[in-house]
C-alpha cells in the first residue's frame, strides 16, 4: 500500500444542519483508514439571510454552519474538484431530485467534463428527508447522473452493513430528520454514514496503488 495521503471531499449543501451532520460521521469513517484526509466543503444557500433571520431556531443552525464549514464559491470548488480522489456529494431532498444548489455546481463543470478532469475518481452521495418515503432514492440516483457523465466510478453501500436495514439504502446513506426538520441523528443513521466514508477511502487507495 504506497504511504500517499489519498484525498477525500465531502461536498454538500445544507440548509437546516442535517446534512453536514451526515457529512461529518462520513468524514469520521474515511478517517478510520490510515494515510486518508478528509475535506468539508460547504455550497451556499439560495435563501437570503433577512429571510433566515426571521427564525431565531434557524438563524441559528446557520451561524453556527456559517462558523465551522463557512461557505464556499462554486467557481472555487470546482477548480479544487480534480485535486481529490474522491468526491461525496450530500443534498437533502427536493421533491425528489438534489436541491437546486449543487444541481447549479453541476451545471458549471462543463470545463471539468471537456477536459476528463474527473474521469476515473471515485463518487458517492448521501441524502436526508422529512419522511419515510420522501423521495431519499430518487434523490441519490439523481446525484449519480452527472458522475456518471464525469466518467466517476460510483460507490455505494454493500448489505455487509447490516444497519442498512434499517437506515440509509444501498444507493448511499440517507435519514429521516421529521417534518421540522429536527429529529436527532440515531446509531443507525451514524454507522452507515461511517461506513461509506470507510468504503469509499478504502477503495480510493486501492486504485490508487493499482
Amino acid at each position: 500500500m504506497s504511504d500517499r495521503t489519498t484525498k477525500i471531499l465531502i461536498l454538500f449543501y445544507s440548509r437546516y444542519g442535517n446534512t453536514v451532520k451526515m457529512a461529518e460521521e462520513i468524514a469520521y469513517g474515511a478517517k478510520e483508514i490510515s494515510h486518508v484526509s478528509a475535506t468539508l466543503r460547504r455550497i451556499a444557500d439560495d435563501v437570503p439571510m433577512d429571510v433566515v433571520s426571521q427564525n431565531p431556531e434557524w438563524s441559528k443552525v446557520v451561524e453556527d454552519m456559517n462558523d465551522r464549514y463557512p461557505t464556499s464559491e462554486i467557481d472555487t470548488i470546482i477548480q479544487e474538484m480534480p485535486m481529490y480522489d474522491a468526491i461525496i456529494f450530500g443534498s437533502p431532498t427536493r421533491f425528489g431530485n438534489m436541491a437546486a444548489p449543487l444541481k447549479a455546481l453541476w451545471d458549471r463543470t462543463s470545463k471539468l467534463w471537456m477536459e476528463g478532469s474527473l474521469i476515473g475518481k471515485i463518487g458517492a452521495v448521501f441524502t436526508g428527508a422529512a419522511s419515510v418515503h420522501g423521495g431519499q432514492e430518487t434523490t441519490a440516483i439523481s446525484m449519480m447522473f452527472p458522475m456518471f457523465h464525469h466518467g466517476m466510478i460510483i460507490v455505494g453501500v454493500p448489505y455487509s452493513v447490516p444497519e442498512l436495514t434499517q437506515s440509509g439504502s444501498p444507493y448511499g446513506p440517507s435519514r429521516i430528520v421529521g417534518p421540522m426538520a429536527n429529529k436527532a441523528i440515531n446509531d443507525e443513521d451514524i454507522k452507515v454514514a461511517r461506513a461509506l466514508g470507510k468504503r469509499v477511502a478504502q477503495i480510493s487507495q486501492k486504485i490508487n496503488a493499482a
